[in-house]
């Protein structure tokens, strides 16, 4: 009896720091589980996404202001009398106003003829994890962020989210290409995971009127307290 206690007693104590071990191996498995994962190709909609939201954050006011500068070179047009200058100030104000008003699908058509990633059907996949993010090209790791702390920026549209990273890389994440997780958590996960506000740059005009109301309306509650 009293040798079957001792056994017994030291089989309890050697499972005790396998119970340990495999607890910590699960906790570490969980880690490295993929939570979110996009698979997705630099085709025309994720280019042109690029260049309409650089020109939404960074150039805001550009577009108006080609417009406006288009249309008072028309202006005297109407006013002077040599035929000849009339019509130069009408073509060169009728070009500024156009490409004010298509200057990203000519940015598109230029982008197309020089990307390499474009042309050959380049495959990305995005994997976010616990702890960390990976970016992959083709296969290879091409961008990694320990613990999330490279990411500078996080933004989203109705249809992407844009990251932004220190290194000055910058990922386009189409919501219809995930894989793996709901693209409509995404935002609040990477909140958690880097401490960066998901900023809503809406693309479409409705929604820039709500947010611009909205706004306005944030400022006048602010200024009556």
């Amino acid at each position: 009896m009293a040798k079957n206690k001792t056994r017994s007693n030291k089989t309890s104590s050697q499972a005790k720091p396998k119970t340990e071990a495999q607890k910590t191996s699960k906790v570490s498995d969980k880690k490295k589980e993929v939570l979110y994962q996009i698979r997705t190709k630099r085709d025309s909609g994720v280019l042109k996404a690029y260049i309409t939201f650089t020109y939404r954050v960074f150039h805001p006011k550009v577009t108006a202001r080609m417009v406006l500068y288009g249309l008072l070179i028309i202006a005297p047009g109407f006013v002077v009398k040599t035929q000849a200058l009339k019509i130069i100030l009408w073509v060169l104000g009728g070009l500024v106003v156009l490409l004010g008003l298509f200057r990203q699908y000519i940015s598109l058509a230029l982008t197309k003829r020089s990307d390499e990633d474009y042309r050959n059907g380049t495959e990305f996949v995005y994997e976010f994890t616990q702890n960390d993010a990976s970016f992959f090209r083709d296969g290879e790791l091409s961008v990694y962020s320990n613990r999330y702390k490279d990411i500078d920026a996080v933004f989203y549209d109705e249809d992407y989210y844009y990251l932004s990273l220190t290194s000055r890389e910058f990922f386009v994440i189409p919501m219809d290409r995930f894989t793996i997780g709901d693209p409509s958590t995404f935002g609040d996960f990477m909140y958690k995971r880097c401490k960066k506000v998901c900023r809503w740059i809406p693309a479409k005009f409705g929604n820039k009127l709500k947010k611009y109301r909205s706004g306005r309306a944030i400022a006048r509650d602010q200024k009556y307290r």
